[in-house]
């Protein structure tokens, strides 16, 4: 806090003596008082000189005067000046409206005026009509738009004309269908879709079958899912047990129809179904073919049957009339067969041999022909056909396909 300075005035008058009580006497008087003075004076025991305070008069307000109301004119009441008097009303009824203006009155009084006859203001009123213009009063500059316009318009039918014919005559031809890429482990010649699974799949599969097929050439089969989720061996009806199921892989396998190019020596058909599956491990794989043996037959009987049975030859008769003598000569099937020795029958089972040489298993009907059989190319190939000409067919172009070298 700042100090507070005090100004003491002291009245220069000789003629009276003024005792001084002041402690602080033989000290240089100051003139200029400060609070931090004073409060030395008190620390040291003495008082400080201070002046009394002296009241203050306050003055007394001054009266405010009072308003005084501005009188105001009273106002005086002006009569309204007296309402002329309304013009009485005209009676019409007995007046004659004006006749209507029409374009008889009009001509009748043109006539009359002007004395003329009917055949004279006709001919006038066709003078004051427009006239067509002529040919020769056409502008130079209206005669050569007229022209561009027709040349235009020309030229517009004549370019929707060539557009048109293009468009009919030379239009793009249509693209080819694109085939979806399946990846199959051999070359193939022909391509088929089909759909389906369980006894639909059998039945599609079948129907392609019984479709001609050039010879010696391959068919593929496939179906959406075949290259990413099952093969189509896989969604077949069978019974085939888990241990090979479980080991065949969709990638890398295939079916298809094989034409062995006419039947084969072992009796088989000129075109039947056939399967190559990719498979995890041969073990496994060949231990689950083998226990599938004794039912193949009967699951794989829609794509495999059996070959319908051999109808007996009989030896015709001979009849020579004589006069009245008669000579039959002939030999009946029971006597054919004493004399030819039968064909050998075996039992329908699989057996071991060798194609192409690779070791199979090839099961054969009484009659020995091929019904099915399975080999292996390699240890992750397994290949399913009906005979030994269409199982050598594929093993040939496994042995040529990019993917199995």
């Amino acid at each position: 806090m700042r100090g507070v300075r005090y100004y003491k005035m002291e009245r220069m008058d000789t003629n009276t003596a003024t005792p001084d009580l002041n402690p602080n006497d033989g000290l240089p008087k100051k003139y200029i008082r400060t609070l931090a003075g004073d409060m030395k004076i008190v620390e040291q025991g003495g008082t400080p000189d201070l002046a009394p305070l002296t009241p203050r008069a306050i003055p007394a307000p001054a009266p405010v005067p009072k308003p005084v109301p501005t009188p105001v004119p009273a106002l005086e009441l002006v009569p309204a000046p007296p309402q002329a008097p309304l013009p009485p009303e005209v009676s019409r009824v007995g007046e004659k409206s004006s006749p209507i203006e029409t374009y008889a009155s009009d001509f009748s009084d043109r006539v009359k005026k002007t004395g003329a006859v009917t055949a004279t203001i006709l001919a006038a009123e066709q003078d004051s009509a427009p006239r067509p213009l002529r040919t020769e009063d056409i502008p130079s500059s209206s005669k050569k738009n007229l022209f561009y316009s027709i040349a235009g318009t020309m030229l517009v039918v004549i370019g929707a004309g060539a557009a048109y014919f293009s468009y009919t005559h030379f239009a793009a031809p249509p693209l080819p269908a694109v085939i979806e890429s399946v990846p199959i482990p051999i070359f193939v010649d022909e391509r088929e879709q089909i759909s389906g699974s369980g006894a639909v799949l059998l039945q599609a599969i079948e129907q392609s079958v019984s479709r001609p097929l050039a010879p010696r050439t391959v068919r593929l089969l496939y179906t959406a899912s075949s290259s990413t989720s099952d093969s189509i061996f896989s969604s077949l009806p069978l019974s085939a047990p888990d241990i090979l199921r479980r080991n065949v892989n969709a990638v890398g396998s295939m079916a298809g129809v094989a034409s062995a190019g006419g039947g084969s020596a072992s009796g088989g058909n000129a075109q039947s179904p056939f399967f190559i599956l990719s498979v995890t491990t041969y073990r496994d794989t060949f231990a689950g073919m083998l226990s599938w043996e004794r039912m193949m037959p009967r699951d794989l009987e829609p794509l495999f049957p059996s070959y319908p049975a051999a109808v007996p030859q009989t030896v015709g008769t001979t009849t020579v009339s004589t006069g009245s003598t008669t000579l039959t000569t002939g030999s009946s099937p029971q006597a054919a067969a004493t004399s030819t020795p039968p064909a050998p029958v075996s039992t329908p089972v699989f057996r071991d041999e060798v194609v192409v040489n690779h070791d199979v298993r090839i099961y054969r009907d009484a009659a020995g022909k091929s019904v099915v059989i399975y080999g292996y190319w390699n240890p992750t190939t397994l290949v399913i056909a009906r005979d030994p000409g269409t199982f050598a067919e594929i093993l040939s172009r496994l042995a040529t396909s990019p993917t199995q070298q």
